[in-house]
C-alpha cells in the first residue's frame, strides 16, 4: 500500500528533495552562515518530539527519530501569551507537552501580510482574522533553539487554527512521519506473514463454501476476524461486477442462497470492521479501497 510516506526520504530526511515546506530565511545556518541547501524542509512533529530532540554536539542540527529536522510545525492550544518591545512568547501544550514559541517583532510583520483573502483590503480585518486567542488553538511554524538549557522554538510564523480537524489531521500526520523513520516505508508485502499466519483457517472456510483469512484486501493485508458468513459476502462484493453504488443485501442474499438476517448480520461485521461502507443506503455496500 503506497500510503504517499515514502518520499519523506528526501522531504523529510534532508535528502535533497525540492519539496518539504521551504520555510523563507532557513538558508543561512545558524552555525556560521553556511548554505544548507540539502535539509530546507518542514516536518509535522508533537511538542514531545520537539522537547526530546537530539543536538550531537553544540551547534549541530536537532535530530527527531535519528534524523536532522529543519524546520518543525506543530499544533498546540495557547496557555500563555507574553509580549515584549522585540517578541511575544505563546506557551503552547498539545497534550504531550508544553513549550514556549518565541516569535521577533519584524517576523511577526512580515506574517502579517494576508494573500489568503484577495477581495479585502482592511488591515484590521486581517488583523483580527490572524489574532492568536489565550486557549485557543494556534500553528507554529519555526526552528528548535535552546537557551540556558531551555528548549524552545523561533517561530517563523504562528497563525490561529479555526478548525479543530486541523489538529487531528496534524496529529496523523506526524505519527506517520514517526513511524517512517522508526519502522521504515510500507510494504505491499508486510501484510504477507499476517496473511500466511492465518492460513489454518482457509480450509475451513472453504469447506463452508467461503475464503480464506488471506483473501485479498488492503494491498496485501489479511481480512480481520470474522464469520465465514461475512467473508463470504465480503468475497461477492470484491468480485461481483457492479457499479459504483455497490450491491444491495437482498441480492447478495439471492446469489449466495443465505437468509436475508444472516447477510444483514454480515454486513454489520463488515461494517464494523471497516472494509465495506454503505452507499446509496444503509443496505447497499461496496468494498472500502485502500
Amino acid at each position: 500500500m503506497d500510503n504517499g510516506y515514502n518520499n519523506y526520504s528526501s522531504t523529510y530526511s534532508g535528502g535533497g528533495g525540492s519539496g518539504g515546506g521551504f520555510m523563507p530565511g532557513e538558508m543561512n545556518s545558524p552555525s556560521g552562515g553556511k548554505s544548507d541547501y540539502t535539509n530546507a524542509t518542514l516536518r509535522p512533529i508533537t511538542i514531545k518530539q520537539a522537547l526530546d530532540a537530539i543536538q550531537p554536539y553544540p551547534e549541530a542540527p536537532y535530530q527527531i527519530d535519528s534524523a536532522e529536522v529543519a524546520s518543525v510545525t506543530f499544533i498546540g492550544q495557547v496557555r500563555n501569551i507574553s509580549s515584549q518591545s522585540t517578541n511575544i512568547t505563546y506557551k503552547l501544550d498539545d497534550g504531550t507537552g508544553e513549550i514556549e514559541a518565541k516569535q521577533w517583532i519584524d517576523s511577526m510583520t512580515a506574517d502579517s501580510m494576508d494573500t489568503d483573502d484577495p477581495n479585502t483590503n482592511s488591515t484590521s480585518n486581517n488583523k483580527n482574522k490572524n489574532q492568536i486567542e489565550l486557549n485557543g488553538y494556534a500553528r507554529v511554524f519555526g526552528k528548535l533553539k535552546s537557551f540556558g538549557n531551555k528548549r524552545f522554538v523561533g517561530a517563523h510564523c504562528v497563525r490561529p487554527v479555526r478548525d479543530i480537524n486541523e489538529l487531528h489531521c496534524h496529529l496523523l500526520e506526524a505519527s506517520a512521519v514517526h513511524l517512517f523513520f522508526t519502522r521504515g516505508p510500507s510494504t505491499a508485502s508486510s501484510g504477507g506473514a499476517g496473511a500466511e499466519g492465518a492460513g489454518g483457517m482457509k480450509g475451513g472456510d472453504s469447506a463452508m463454501g467461503g475464503v480464506s483469512a488471506g483473501d485479498d484486501y488492503g494491498a496485501g493485508k489479511g481480512l480481520p476476524a470474522m464469520s465465514p458468513v461475512a467473508k463470504r459476502v465480503y468475497h461477492l462484493l470484491k468480485t461481483e461486477p457492479q457499479s459504483n453504488e455497490g450491491l444491495h443485501a437482498q441480492l447478495i442474499a439471492a446469489k449466495l442462497s443465505l437468509p436475508m438476517p444472516d447477510v444483514a448480520r454480515a454486513g454489520d461485521e463488515l461494517l464494523t470492521a471497516g472494509v465495506i461502507f454503505s452507499t446509496v443506503d444503509e443496505h447497499t455496500w461496496a468494498i472500502l479501497e485502500f
